[in-house]
């Protein structure tokens, strides 16, 4: 008796169990066959269902990434980001590569402004608050004589000459130094690594006690 029991048991549980995969595997989610419904509609005398506020949900803009940004190629504040005992250094953020320089915003537009001509750049126009609209003249050596001329294969320098513009921005008691094109819009990641690294070169001599 107790054996009958335990078999019929087992086949009703075998039962339930396939009978509910079944269900399951045939009949689709409900959301696949639901329609939108029209909004619902009050009549005259009613007031209007109050419901919970919808949430507001920000989110910061983010820069989207350009142009040789897209390609997968180490940047060159990996190799400079360790450098935080120096004056000045690359960093990266939403807005892009930016030379981070420990010292207030009007004393790093006069930086960069004596930079600018030391380094042999072009000064455009000068601004108080660090937009310095300069321009670029990059020295490419093409006297490499003629066995290096012959290697026609070799990828040639890329030449970041142009006009370009200091963007500022203070960061607490340090200043970000960000890299506009004379247009105003923002130069690409190598471009803006190679002449900020210039700058950088120039202003990031260690500080005192360093």
């Amino acid at each position: 008796m107790t054996i009958s029991l335990f078999r019929t048991a087992i086949i009703l549980t075998l039962i339930a169990v396939l009978s509910g995969c079944s269900l399951f595997g045939e009949n689709e989610p409900e959301y696949i066959d639901s329609i939108e419904a029209e909004p619902l509609k009050i009549p005259p005398g009613l007031d209007n269902p109050s419901g919970p506020a919808p949430v507001t949900i920000s989110v910061p803009f983010l820069r989207m990434p350009e142009g040789d940004e897209l390609e997968p190629m180490p940047p060159r504040v990996v190799s400079t980001a360790g450098r935080r005992d120096t004056k000045a250094y690359m960093a990266w953020s939403a807005e892009g590569v930016y030379l981070m320089i420990k010292d207030a915003p009007v004393n790093v537009a006069r930086q960069l402004e004596s930079a600018i001509g030391e380094l042999g750049m072009t000064m455009l126009k000068r601004d108080e608050a660090g937009s310095h609209k300069f321009h670029y003249k990059q020295n490419m050596n093409t006297d490499e004589g003629f066995f290096s001329n012959m290697a026609f294969w070799r990828s040639k320098p890329t030449d970041y000459s142009g006009t370009f513009m200091t963007s500022l921005k203070a960061d607490g008691r340090d200043t970000r130094v960000y890299l506009l094109f004379g247009t105003g819009e923002a130069v690409d990641t190598t471009g803006a690594e190679h002449i900020l690294g210039i700058f950088m070169d120039s202003l990031g001599d260690p500080g005192p006690g360093a």
